[in-house]
């Protein structure tokens, strides 16, 4: 179903260290062709864009995908936009404005969202992997490697998601960037774009599947804090 918003595990596991087991990448492309997430031990970052999955490593390299890779956190749609501009420019500061009026008339719903574009800047990490069992993603995000491009063609996926849903997902927006030619990619921090094409669609309906697997369930998942959710997603 187009614009239906499918997830894997919640964001509050990882922040608890649970990223282990998963999904699969096969079973993942079953629900959509548009999103992101990470990999087993969160080992990198993962890109969907016209349902072909990228997987880049903390070094900034480009790892091909195996489709039984396991994903222990995904967010996946099949993408039909119902929004599409093409701004002179466009960065962090002005995307929302820029995909008025979806916002702030689907202000409780989830947005998807891709953004083609020459990028003048963007700044972008990939998390490395765990050195132990249970290691946070807050943790992790203390030795992130940061990359850069400039002037480089490419495509932002990704979404932002209402406040209410904060530990299930990062309040606000959540992108990843991938380069044309497919050399560069992570999640986004910062961007500034020119010659750019923004598309977006509203999702109003949302399903979650929870892990089955021990690691998930053996014991409570505490309480996650915003703030430190947008501290270890670099907002």
């Amino acid at each position: 179903m187009a614009n239906h918003l499918y997830q894997y595990s919640i964001l509050s596991a990882l922040m608890n260290g649970i990223c282990r087991e998963g999904t699969t990448v096969a079973k993942l492309l079953t629900h959509g062709d548009h999103g992101l997430g990470t990999i087993s031990g969160l080992n990198g970052e993962i890109i969907i864009v016209d349902k072909e999955v990228y997987h880049f490593l903390p070094d900034g390299n480009l790892r091909e995908v195996e489709p039984t890779d396991i994903i222990p956190f995904a967010m996946i749609t099949r993408f039909e936009p119902t929004l599409t501009k093409q701004p002179i420019t466009l960065n962090m500061s002005t995307i929302s404005k820029e995909l008025s009026p979806l916002l702030p008339a689907s202000q409780n719903s989830f947005l998807s969202i891709r953004v083609d574009a020459l990028f003048t800047r963007v700044t972008f990490r990939v998390i490395p992997a765990q050195s132990e069992a249970r290691e946070s993603l807050s943790e992790l995000a203390k030795r992130q490697e940061l990359h850069h491009a400039t002037h480089s063609r490419g495509v932002l996926v990704g979404f932002w998601s209402p406040g209410f849903t904060s530990g299930f997902s990062v309040a606000g927006f959540h992108l990843h960037f991938l380069s044309d030619d497919r050399a560069q990619g992570g999640h986004v921090m910062e961007f500034d774009a020119e010659d750019v094409v923004l598309r977006a669609a509203a999702i109003n309906e949302y399903n979650v599947e929870f892990p089955a697997s021990g690691e998930f369930q053996d014991e409570p998942i505490g309480e996650v804090l915003a703030k430190d959710l947008h501290a270890a997603e670099g907002q």
